[in-house]
């Protein structure tokens, strides 16, 4: 689907009370975005709501899924407030969230325990024994993942050892948008990019890998159906209306994972468009023909038939920042404001970006301010904050293209990537034009498009435009290659120093 670029809030082009509206539902890390747009791509209305993460303990990330439900109600009520009359308008609900994140629903309709986050490292002994057990070649080869505790699989191992209570007989494995969408239509259901994050999703056959989970004492656990992503999941039920202001009966479409439908919304559909998505982390995604085999890039479903992602990312990239924030007591519009006064390579202070103990690549990475003195300021530690976090990008940029991927340019996109100064640091850094899109968060719109898809309706306009950052300053080079050496003498010798 063509998508053109202009800013429709200056449009001259008013809302019609007879316009079909769609809503885009994105039940994100930190919290529930639900926009509204009309199919001409004017953005009506948002409605915002938080959602909070506990890290009680290293290695441990955990949210509350009563709040995944309670923040898209919130969210959904703000929206349609702000709506007034014309929420009457509302032709379709697209949905997505955060993955992968889960909890077990009992068949009675009560969740078990916590919400544990893509963040949570606690299973990275089970990780390990599913590489072994399993094999890691036939792992990526059958569900397009490398095998790291990042996913749904480890953690099922490791509550199935030390709180089994949580997995009772016929309990399913439910994810933040599965969850919402079982309250918003009575329907539980996920989709291929939902599935795919599980580590137990035949990439192939579309189906549940109901043989491994027997083999590893996890059949009595019950999986969702699972749908196209372009599909009406139900229709909103009495309940839900009222308590959302929504018209009853109104289709909701199960979508795709957010960072997916951020790439979809950004129109990252070429093959030499990486697409980067940065909320609380960054997923990297790249359209490619065919899946690749190197284990060091991860596969996932593609919403068009015969297309697929290649997918890298980071764990704390937008969270870092906010982070920081909360840590200096400024806002993130004063910590960037002041690290633009600072050269590149911070008078020498290097950040490394692994705040929640490791990535998904290696579980042993940790965060880290290198190289700190007395001269060093705010606007040095936030500007040391966002050059790390642009080296980490560039090698995982690396290892696409060490898998044969070709990159022209990058798309910028997602809530926590609308700094100008970080996308001109990220083009530098990366030698690659990055096109910044902006003003709305493209994830929100790209479940709105899945959902106008899926209910055949034309949307003829996008509400996004871009602004292009050339790459210029080769000043990073050094301070790099610094980066990489310094990571790599903390993972070698992570066992002296702790995490």
């Amino acid at each position: 689907m063509p998508l053109l670029y202009f800013l429709a809030l200056r449009s001259n082009k008013m809302y019609r009370q007879q316009d079909e509206i769609l809503i885009g539902l994105d039940i994100g890390t930190s919290g529930v975005k639900a926009l509204a747009f009309t199919t001409a791509g004017q953005c009506l209305a948002q409605g915002r709501a938080a959602i909070s993460t506990v890290y009680p303990t290293p290695g441990v990330a955990e949210q509350r899924p009563a709040e995944w439900w309670q923040a898209s109600l919130t969210a959904l009520y703000r929206l349609t407030e702000q709506l007034g009359r014309a929420a009457r308008g509302v032709v379709g609900i697209g949905l997505t969230g955060q993955c992968p994140t889960f909890t077990c629903l009992r068949p009675a309709g009560k969740v078990t325990g916590p919400g544990l986050i893509y963040q949570d490292n606690r299973a990275t002994t089970q990780a390990d024994f599913l590489a072994r057990h399993l094999g890691a070649d036939a792992i990526h080869q059958r569900t397009g993942q490398a095998v790291s505790p990042f996913y749904i699989l480890p953690k099922l191992l490791w509550l199935n050892e030390q709180q089994s209570n949580w997995l009772k007989a016929g309990s399913v494995v439910v994810q933040p948008r599965d969850l919402v969408g079982w309250y918003l239509t009575g329907r539980l259901a996920t989709d291929p990019t939902h599935a795919a994050c599980t580590l137990a999703y035949d990439l192939s056959a579309n189906s549940w890998t109901l043989d491994w989970l027997s083999e590893l004492g996890l059949a009595a656990l019950s999986w969702p159906e699972i749908m196209p992503s372009c599909s009406v999941l139900g229709n909103l039920t009495a309940e839900a209306a009222v308590a959302t202001g929504l018209p009853e009966k109104t289709p909701v479409i199960i979508g795709a994972a957010d960072s997916i439908c951020a790439a979809y919304g950004a129109s990252a559909t070429t093959v030499d468009a990486l697409c980067e998505v940065t909320g609380t982390s960054t997923c990297l995604h790249l359209a490619v023909s065919r899946p690749i085999s190197s284990h060091a890039v991860n596969i996932y479903p593609h919403i068009e038939p015969g297309i697929w992602f290649a997918e890298v990312g980071l764990n704390t990239t937008g969270c870092a920042l906010a982070w920081l924030s909360a840590l200096l007591k400024s806002t993130p519009e004063e910590l960037l404001s002041a690290a633009e006064t600072v050269e590149p390579g911070a008078a020498g202070l290097l950040f490394l970006p692994h705040l929640a103990g490791g990535e998904r690549d290696e579980p042993g990475r940790c965060g880290a301010f290198i190289g700190l003195q007395l001269g060093h300021t705010t606007a040095h530690m936030t500007r040391a904050l966002l050059e790390g976090i642009a080296y980490a990008l560039r090698q995982r940029v690396t290892l696409l293209e060490a898998a044969g991927c070709n990159i022209s340019h990058v798309i910028s996109c997602g809530g926590a990537s609308r700094s100008q100064l970080w996308a001109q640091i990220k083009a530098d850094v990366l030698g690659k034009p990055v096109k910044l899109v902006e003003p709305f968060d493209t994830t929100a719109w790209g479940a709105a498009l899945i959902a106008a898809q899926t209910l055949d309706i034309p949307v003829t306009s996008s509400p996004l435009m871009h602004t292009t950052f050339q790459p210029g300053d080769s000043r990073y080079t050094p301070y790099y290659e610094r980066f990489c050496h310094l990571e790599n003498l903390l993972i070698v010798n992570k066992d002296k120093i702790g995490n």
